[in-house]
């Protein structure tokens, strides 16, 4: 099985590496942090955090006795390949293929750019960092630049049997790849199965607002689709609420897109008794079923 990883974090990492015993091939496509310099001005240095964050996840992901021997001489090469290469992504390749592994984690875009929030109140905020600072959710975000992601990237979602989104911050981690015009047509075309994995535990204030139901429905309205069919969450009766919603629409387009209608359905008709007490506390109408 073909699983690709769409987020960043500790907590997706140490998810990729109980499953990848399990997966034929285990690919990832990473946001990468954003330093606090002029956006103009810091390209090649986003080049080099990039790298950085990359080729430790590479490492820690692929690592075996005989690779964590051979980390330093790795760290090395990668630095040299840096130089040579015009972009991380073909900086990236080169070094997982040093690793001897059909496993890769790619950079989101190979090119700069900062995720932009534009308040109620009409505050502009640039950046991660300040973004998950504030207090409620804001009126938009975008990225400053529009970017492409490679074309590596793009193959490894049209190759997928499994697509998992997260575990990771929402918002910061998650939405800048998902703005992206190449990840958003290679989501929506892609046959596989998508899932979203909500964040156990979030240290942003953003995030800790509102609840996974109403940031999983303000971030389709930023992005403008629906971007998995199955969730994950600790917060069931509210993620159970927003399922059902969803795929309750008359949107022909939706309905095309949204795999949950006939698992809502069913879960409906034929309740357990956990799921029923969360239907009930979501406020939905459930009439059980009798034999």
């Amino acid at each position: 099985m073909n699983v690709v990883f769409v987020g960043a974090g500790q907590e997706m990492l140490d998810l990729m590496k109980s499953l990848k015993p399990m997966c034929q091939r285990l690919s990832a496509i990473c946001a990468t942090a954003e330093p606090s310099f002029d956006i103009d001005n810091k390209c090649a240095l986003l080049s080099y955090s990039q790298l950085e964050i990359l080729q430790s996840m590479s490492l820690a992901l692929n690592s075996c006795k005989e690779q964590e021997m051979a980390t330093h001489g790795h760290v090395a090469n990668l630095e040299l390949l840096a130089l040579m290469c015009h972009t991380p992504t073909e900086a990236m390749t080169v070094f997982n293929q040093s690793l001897n592994t059909s496993n890769s984690v790619l950079p989101m875009s190979d090119f700069a750019t900062d995720l932009i929030a534009i308040t109620y109140g009409g505050e502009t905020v640039v950046g991660a960092k300040n973004i998950n600072d504030l207090k409620a959710l804001p009126k938009e975000v975008f990225l400053s630049k529009d970017v492409n992601t490679s074309l590596d990237a793009v193959a490894v979602i049209e190759d997928a049997d499994l697509i998992i989104f997260g575990p990771c911050n929402p918002i910061t981690d998650l939405m800048p790849l998902l703005l992206i015009q190449d990840i958003r047509s290679a989501i929506l075309q892609t046959t596989a199965s998508r899932l979203f994995i909500d964040m156990p535990n979030s240290t942003s204030t953003l995030v800790n607002s509102c609840t996974s139901a109403e940031y999983l429905h303000w971030m389709k309205c930023q992005i403008g689709y629906q971007f998995f069919d199955v969730t994950i969450s600790n917060q069931f009766s509210e993620i159970l609420q927003y399922h059902y919603q969803e795929s309750m629409s008359v949107s022909p387009d939706d309905a095309a897109n949204n795999k949950t209608l006939g698992m809502l359905n069913a879960l409906c008709e034929v309740p357990t008794a956990v799921s029923l007490e969360a239907m009930t506390k979501a406020k939905l109408q459930v009439t059980p079923v009798r034999y």
